[in-house]
């Protein structure tokens, strides 16, 4: 899994969205556009073909009736003209009348009208460039002229001029709706009303080979469309669209040739308002719009969501949920990726465990402990700084990585600094923490990051074995050495204690000597380990790793058992007055069946109590009086002789000893070695043990080698001696051996 989640991908994704969606819209607006466009060209297209049947049709039928209308005219030019000296303006109208004609012009040969059905053009003249004027010189008897504006009026007139024989000419003049009048059996009109009836039509018209308007559904015939791109393609054969503004309207106008028996006989032209395609284009628009934008806040809102459980995710990979610091897997992410360089110098970790959560969990609760961890995380991350980065390893561990720094100085600082931070007061118990931190340099780690905090927690444990001294240590390969030992040691103790035949621990017994009399009155039961794969291991190395292993408790009690057992073996052999000495770990002894599990043990193996010493140390004592009594008092109840051991490494006040429930007093070895070393006028041990006899006090003497020392504790009056000066712990064959000799 990634440590963060990039929102780069996420960021191109969204505009990517965004821009197909845009691109659909307006394509699809488009596409909708050219549809409707399509539809009505094709549309236009059958409009044309059944226009152009209608065409064939009555093709010969408008002809003929435009002969018929072109010979009416002449022929009433004609008749207007026989009467053309006689007429007044009054009997020209009358004329005009009988023969159905709207207008009746007389001119003299210089074209200037004379007679008129309108008075308001007499004395009118055709100037050069006008179409009277063109047939005045044109020197024709006739003519009759195709529909066209006229000049004066702006309206549209079909005309015919006959010369006279003085050179005077008469122009008749029937009007455009006339002419429609004559034409109205011709179904172009009827067919053109159809098709702008139709629903994508809003207007039609036909345009003749000289793109004149010839016919139109409205009032458009006479009109020219000039449109060079237009007569072009209508021209090529090809159906030709444009879009045209009128009176702030936009039209489509399709433009389809039509064509009889291969002659282009004009072309049909059908509109179609845009105002109603723009409406429905703006409502597909805005439901395009609408159903794109919903589809695309879904997928946003899709990708948001998943961008933030992916953050969330990553959260919880990487942090701790209670402290909100980096964890362990992004640590190992980030110590994987710094092992790997080649230049690690200046990087260090810095595993920072506290020692006594547990105990704090077990009186306070856990709520209480994650309080105070949270607690710590905040006091410990003001400290991650120039360079540092703190993370959350376990429960009671955090981890510095320092990267950049120049000498050991700097992080000894530190961790004096992370002492600091746990010694002051911490809610919500205003207690302090015991701390220890294991430090390793990467400059000299080969392997890979488990390594490296395998290491760091090497030099904890160092720390934790080692009781005194900084609350720091680093990291070297006679730790890694010690505390591969250590497990060795640890495990083959643990499978002991599951399977006692196994042998690994054993007992020797050293003779406790009455000084005055020689005579062997006990033994002191003293373990020793014998492992499978280191050989001989010192007492003081196996005793201490079960204690810190939680196996003391059961070692003790197989000693205990043991010692009982030989007690028996000794009846058994006629020494029924001996009795033997068993050392009790603190731990065992805050045991609340402790004096139980004694008595059960007496119990099983037959025997007496008081025949069995239990040796505890002067250290117990100091640390807690009032509890030791209320411990010792059960022991000293079932009839067993309690024993203080190592007396004097303490300095317990004599004064207090007579309000313990004791018999016996053993002097630690260290003052006897003092006798060999000191002017006997400044030993104090005569005094000892003089008041510890006050007190009804047995006192036996540890470690006596030299006959000097014994002879001391002669003169001393001490009651008992063991040591190497009499015997070596032996095994129990040999400590009977003695007896019987």
């Amino acid at each position: 899994m990634k440590r963060t989640i990039k929102t780069k991908p996420y960021v191109i994704a969204l505009v990517l969205i965004a821009l197909v969606f845009s691109a659909l819209n307006y394509f699809l607006v488009g596409y909708i556009r050219t549809l409707l466009l399509r539809r009505l060209e094709e549309e236009s297209r059958s409009y044309a073909s059944v226009f152009s049947h209608s065409l064939m049709k009555s093709r010969e039928a408008y002809r003929a009736i435009n002969n018929l209308l072109e010979a009416r005219l002449l022929a009433a030019t004609s008749t207007a003209a026989l009467f053309s000296n006689e007429m007044t303006d009054e009997a020209l109208q009358a004329l005009a009348e009988s023969m159905s004609v709207d207008e009746i012009y007389i001119y003299n040969p210089e074209g200037i009208i004379e007679v008129s059905t309108r008075p308001e053009y007499l004395g009118w003249e055709a100037l050069p460039g006008h179409p009277v004027y063109d047939f005045m010189i044109s020197g024709a008897e006739s003519l009759v002229e195709d529909i066209r504006k006229d000049s004066e009026s702006d309206r549209y007139f079909k005309y015919a001029y006959v010369r006279l024989d003085d050179g005077r000419f008469v122009q008749l003049g029937i009007s455009a709706d006339s002419v429609r009048s004559f034409l109205s059996a011709f179904e172009l009109e009827k067919a053109l009303g159809e098709i702008a009836g139709f629903q994508l039509v809003d207007h039609a018209c036909f345009v003749g080979p000289d793109f004149t308007v010839i016919a139109s559904a409205h009032d458009h015939v006479g009109l020219l469309v000039d449109d060079p791109a237009m007569r072009e393609t209508v021209l090529s054969g090809e159906v030709y669209s444009m879009v045209r503004q009128t009176n702030g309207d936009e039209m489509y106008d399709i433009f389809v040739p039509v064509h009889l028996d291969g002659e282009l006989v004009g072309v049909l032209v059908v509109g179609k308002s845009a105002s109603s395609t723009l409406a429905a284009l703006r409502t597909t628009t805005l439901l395009v719009f609408g159903v794109t934008s919903f589809v695309c806040f879904i997928l946003v809102y899709v990708m948001y969501s998943n961008l933030r459980h992916n953050q969330e995710l990553v959260t919880l990979a990487y942090h701790d949920t209670l402290t909100g610091l980096p964890n362990k897997v992004l640590l190992e992410e980030v110590l994987a990726d710094l092992v790997e360089r080649k230049d690690r110098s200046g990087s260090a970790v810095l595993l920072v465990h506290f020692r006594n959560l547990n105990d704090i969990n077990s009186i306070y609760g856990f709520d209480a402990g994650d309080r105070l961890m949270h607690q710590v995380g905040e006091k410990l991350a003001a400290l991650a700084e120039n360079g540092r980065r703190l993370f959350r390893f376990s429960g009671n561990r955090f981890v510095f990585l320092v990267q950049g720094y120049q000498s050991r100085d700097e992080l000894v600082e530190l961790a004096e600094k992370i002492r600091g931070q746990a010694e002051e007061g911490l809610e919500p118990i205003g207690h302090h923490l015991e701390v220890g931190t294991g430090i390793v340099e990467l400059a000299s780690v080969h392997g890979d990051p488990a390594e490296v905090i395998t290491q760091a927690a090497v030099a904890v444990q160092h720390l934790e074995n080692r009781k005194t001294g900084p609350s720091y240590a680093f990291f070297d390969v006679e730790m890694a050495a010690k505390l591969r030992r250590e497990e060795i040691i640890a495990q083959e103790l643990r499978r002991f204690v599951g399977n006692p035949d196994l042998g690994t621990v054993y007992l020797h017994y050293q003779p406790k000597v009455e000084i005055a009399t020689g005579k062997v009155v006990g033994f002191e039961a003293l373990a020793r380990m014998n492992s499978p794969s280191l050989g001989l291991v010192s007492p003081v190395e196996f005793i201490a790793i079960a204690e810190r292993q939680g196996l003391i408790t059961p070692l003790g009690y197989f000693v205990l058992e043991r010692a009982c057992r030989f007690i028996q073996r000794l009846k058994q052999n006629g020494h029924s007055d001996q009795h033997v000495a068993v050392n009790i770990s603190v731990l065992q002894l805050v045991q609340e069946d402790f004096p139980k599990r004694v008595a059960e043990i007496l119990a099983e193996t037959g025997t007496a109590p008081e025949q069995i010493q239990l040796e505890i140390t002067e250290s117990v004592i100091i640390e807690d009086f009032a509890g030791a009594d209320a411990r010792l008092q059960p022991l000293r109840a079932l009839g067993v002789s309690i024993a203080l051991d190592d007396f004097g490494t303490g300095y317990s006040a004599l004064s207090r000893l007579e309000e313990l429930p004791i018999d016996c007093i053993k002097i630690d070895k260290r003052f006897i070695d003092n006798i060999m070393e000191k002017d006997r006028n400044r030993l104090f041990i005569k005094d000892l043990i003089s008041m510890c006899h006050k007190m009804g006090l047995e006192v036996v003497a540890e470690g006596v080698e030299h006959e000097r020392q014994l002879r001391y504790l002669a003169e001393s009056d001490c009651d008992i001696m063991q040591g190497y000066y009499h015997s070596r712990p032996m095994v129990e064959e040999d400590a009977l051996a003695q007896l019987a000799s």
